[in-house]
């Protein structure tokens, strides 16, 4: 099926509205990473290289950072997808 340009407009619109969700999103994830950095006086990267290799405790709060840290990779990969979509919205002057 081809999309005629309203289709298309309203598409955009849709990336543009999920772009800026997505960067409050990761905003939001990297405020509660500097939290538990803080706390712990750690490098979230740091953290999930010795929480991986099973180097600390399975505390609860442990697993919530860790998963705080996969969401952010994941947030990072899809605004990066999302915009690389925009682009070329912006080459066909969608």
């Amino acid at each position: 099926m081809i999309y005629g340009g309203r289709e298309l407009v309203i598409l955009r619109n849709s990336l543009e509205r999920e772009l800026k969700i997505i960067e409050y999103s990761i905003e939001k994830t990297m405020e509660k990473l500097k939290s538990f950095e803080k706390k712990y006086n750690m490098s979230s990267e740091e953290f999930y290289e010795k929480f991986e290799r099973g180097e600390l405790e399975d505390s609860q709060e442990f697993m919530l950072w860790a998963s705080e840290y996969e969401a952010l990779k994941v947030l990072k990969k899809d605004k990066e997808i999302i915009e690389r979509m925009l682009r070329s919205c912006k080459r066909e002057n969608i």
